[in-house]
């Protein structure tokens, strides 16, 4: 049997045209934070999914200072 790796694959060629585009880039943030405001999970479940993020990529701090401004041991501080 052979595995297959299912990746991720964003599309950058619409990332990218967003990125052009100063409307663009502020309805997808209005988006986002629509989505995050009506996402029905529990906070502890986000929150520990946010964590193990941070557990497994060296790269996750730059992710909580884009969308927040504050970095994860910031965010900890404030605990």
């Amino acid at each position: 049997m052979i595995d297959y790796l299912c990746e991720k694959i964003m599309d950058k060629k619409a990332i990218e045209e967003i990125m052009a585009n100063d409307a663009l880039l502020e309805r997808f943030m209005e988006i986002l934070v629509d989505e995050i405001n009506n996402d029905d999970e529990a906070y502890y479940k986000k929150g520990r999914q946010l964590l193990d993020l941070c557990l497994s990529d060296e790269n996750a701090d730059d992710f909580f200072i884009a969308i927040c401004g504050w970095s994860v041991d910031s965010l900890l501080e404030k605990l």
